[in-house]
């Protein structure tokens, strides 16, 4: 069986050798040591993937030999979006996904003589509310490691509750497994709570990025959109373009709901908010020293703002609906011709859908902006370790083991699921997956935002035709902004 699993395994990697890396961040095979014990810098966000796929098979993670005596690695999260699936499974039942999780946590399992157990919750908020009972109580016990809800979770991390990752033994986030943004994003002083690793699935999976119609993009004899982005003239102004020319009112009532066909459709969600990253507008960025720095308001945002707000209210052939998954859901029955989107949705919405379909990045601000940017939604996995965790030796031995097993093993075959197979004949497709993929942007502010920040602005704002200006809001919210973000600096510049 084994034997088996590889041999997928591999034929995924020669069909998507560029794709399946979920951070392509360098990899150092001559360091061994915890990120503690080196100063942490800022890292290329890419790399060239290397041209050899058995390379990433055959990439050692360098963990020194150990024996847990069969103990238990209990991961601890809420598994209200069904994401357990990706941490543990009991059986191998043919499905590409389950198999490899099955398969990984056997590899790791049978290296290092210790199980992977899942220990999920219903629901956030009690997930939460349970991480500080067991560090109020100094339980050490229950479980080793959290992994759940990025936006969540942040709050107890605002709470002392977790330990520095850089304080962690054989943790080293310039691994592939690793995202990059552990070092660029989410680091200020030599210090990590909330990381982002290959085992915490979803931090791919919820990728927001944009389906279109190939077929349908054809029959309006639009030019072709891989084209458009690849030569960076994928801009608002590109989209608004669409929009104008393809929307068709299908029903003939004279009005714009959903009997018409549509250039574009999305909730008023995470949906819209992702618009701010793409159009390269971060909440922490360096300033002048270098430093990460709460720099959200400025020309460029409501030059950001503006132009987003115009696409969303005043361009015909964009339908919006307070409805979670709208646009999916609409573009799944043919009727629009582009929609805003997750990557795990393109498995449950498009299972049946009968066109051909292709996956390209939000659409950046214009011309000049040198890179496509997008963001994860904030119920994605974060990963983090309580204070009152006794075994830093065997948790670090098992997260890094997990995380570069994920990269290997899980990664090729989540990303065949997403392309159903059926993109192994246009190497283009897999390209558009690979970008999309590394555009995404894990911010400090809104990581920790925990609903207290300002993140979520950006969304509640673009929903209403009747505000369509974001500084007076912004204005009247500043201070309490900038406090709360002076506190998130606070755990960083001072520790737990």
């Amino acid at each position: 069986m084994k034997t088996k699993i590889l041999a997928l395994l591999l034929a995924a990697l020669m069909i998507f050798p560029s794709l399946v890396s979920c951070s392509n961040s360098g990899s150092n095979p001559e360091n061994t040591e915890s990120p503690a014990a080196q100063t942490p810098e800022v890292v290329p966000e890419e790399t060239e993937p290397a041209e050899d796929i058995n390379s990433r098979l055959a990439e050692k993670d360098d963990l020194p030999e150990a024996d847990f005596g069969g103990r238990d690695f209990i991961v601890f999260g809420s598994d209200e979006e069904g994401f357990g699936v990706y941490i543990y499974t009991e059986e191998m039942n043919g499905e590409g996904v389950n198999d490899a999780v099955y398969q990984r946590n056997l590899t790791v399992e049978e290296r290092f003589n210790a199980k992977t157990v899942y220990s999920g919750v219903a629901t956030y908020g009690t997930c939460s509310s349970q991480i500080t009972a067991a560090v109020a109580s100094g339980d050490s016990e229950s479980f080793d490691l959290v992994q759940y809800h990025v936006v969540s979770s942040s709050g107890n991390a605002m709470k002392g509750e977790y330990l520095n990752w850089y304080d962690i033994p054989h943790v080293d986030f310039t691994r592939s497994w690793w995202s990059p943004s552990n070092i660029n994003d989410l680091t200020i002083a030599g210090r990590c709570y909330l990381a982002i690793g290959d085992f915490a699935l979803s931090s791919v999976g919820r990728s927001y990025v944009m389906l279109y119609d190939k077929d349908e993009a054809k029959n309006y004899q639009l030019e072709d959109l891989y084209t458009v982005v690849k030569e960076g003239r994928w801009t608002i102004d590109a989209l608004r373009n669409v929009c104008s020319v393809v929307y068709t009112d299908t029903n003939g009532d004279g009005k714009e709901n959903d009997g018409d066909y549509f250039g574009l459709g999305t909730d008023s969600y995470s949906n819209l908010n992702t618009y701010l990253w793409a159009c390269d507008n971060q909440i922490f960025s360096r300033g002048d020293t270098g430093e990460l720095e709460f720099r959200y308001y400025s020309e460029h945002l409501v030059d950001v703002y503006d132009a987003c707000w115009n696409l969303l209210n005043q361009t015909p052939g964009v339908f919006k609906k307070g409805e979670h998954k709208a646009g999916m859901k609409l573009f799944a029955q043919n009727g629009t011709l582009t929609c805003n989107a997750y990557l795990d949705g393109t498995i449950s919405f498009l299972a049946d859908f009968d066109h051909e379909y292709g996956v390209i990045p939000y659409p950046k601000l214009n011309e000049a902006q040198a890179e496509y940017k997008t963001m994860v939604d904030g119920n994605h996995e974060a990963m983090s370790v309580i204070v009152t965790e006794p075994d830093l030796d065997f948790v670090g031995t098992m997260c890094e083991a997990l995380c570069a097993e994920s990269y290997k093993q899980v990664m090729p075959a989540y990303f065949d699921v997403c392309l159903k197979q059926r993109y192994a004949q246009s190497p283009e497709d897999a390209e558009m997956m690979d970008l999309c993929v590394n555009a995404r942007v894990f911010d400090l502010g809104y990581v920790y935002d925990n609903w207290k920040g300002v993140s979520f602005y950006f969304q509640d704002l673009l929903v209403d035709a009747n505000h369509p200006d974001i500084t007076s809001f912004y204005k009247k919210r500043e201070k309490v902004a900038a406090k709360y973000y002076s506190k998130v600096v606070e755990l960083f510049e001072n520790g737990n």
